[in-house]
């Protein structure tokens, strides 16, 4: 396990491409994030939160998991929404549409944005199992956010839309992949760090509750545009940026 992180560390910061693990254990996986995290933290990386993946339930017997999964967010690789965004660093990336919730004092959301997740193959295609992404840190290469709003504890966020368009691409979705409602997937992802042993949620954090609508991938020159619709009483403003190499 410890080739293969020491592969994974490599590939984050430019090394080659990673053999892709086909035997990998969820518990394996799991251990070889927490010990590049290790990493991070002991080079002076901030942690800013938790990702959610996997929260469609529709694929889980097909992926060979019973529950969602979750890795690491960090103050280097979070940011406000800009115009543009650079695609230099990355091999072949996505991008999904996430609503963001911020946790107050009391670990309840206070706050929420829309979100984009740029995620990324360590690995020399998309075509790798849930284990693999687990071990990768979820592929997190980034999040970009829009503007916070006030989060409303009376709102129903079990019926939000989502549609994201990448030049001439187009998904769209909504809660019912994730878990039918970004605050069950919050509820899920408590439950499997109690599990897990792992440290629970934190005053302050930011958490990305899963991918409102299928991911798609962004190559240099293409305009990104991502709207979230249903939450009652606000609607966030959509978000664009337009990548560049």
């Amino acid at each position: 396990m410890s080739d293969l992180a020491d592969a994974l560390w490599q590939a984050r910061l430019g090394g080659p491409a990673v053999d892709i693990p086909t035997s990998l254990t969820l518990s394996e996986a799991y251990a070889i994030a927490a010990r590049n995290h290790a990493r991070r933290l002991a080079r002076g990386d901030r942690a800013a939160g938790r990702k959610i993946g996997h929260t469609w339930p529709a694929t889980w017997a097909a992926q060979g998991i019973a529950a969602p999964t979750w890795g690491w967010l960090y103050a280097d690789t979070t940011d406000d929404l800009a115009d543009a965004l650079d695609l230099a660093a990355c091999r072949e990336p996505k991008v999904e549409l996430e609503l963001v919730l911020r946790l107050g004092m009391d670990r309840r959301p206070d706050a929420m944005a829309l979100g984009l997740e740029i995620v990324d193959r360590p690995y020399p295609s998309w075509d790798f199992p849930v284990a693999a992404s687990v071990s990768a840190g979820g592929v997190h290469a980034a999040l970009l956010h829009g503007p916070w709003q006030p989060f409303d504890p009376q709102a129903d966020l079990s019926t939000l839309r989502a549609c994201l368009r990448v030049g001439e691409q187009y998904s769209e979705g909504g809660s019912e992949r994730v878990l039918g409602s970004p605050l069950r997937a919050l509820e899920a992802l408590a439950d499997l760090l109690d599990e897990q042993e792992a440290l629970p949620l934190q005053p302050d954090e930011i958490v990305t509750t899963g991918a409102l609508t299928p991911a798609l991938p962004l190559k240099p020159g293409q305009r990104c545009e991502a709207r979230i619709e249903g939450l009652p009483g606000s609607l966030l403003a959509p978000l664009a940026f337009t990548t560049s190499a």
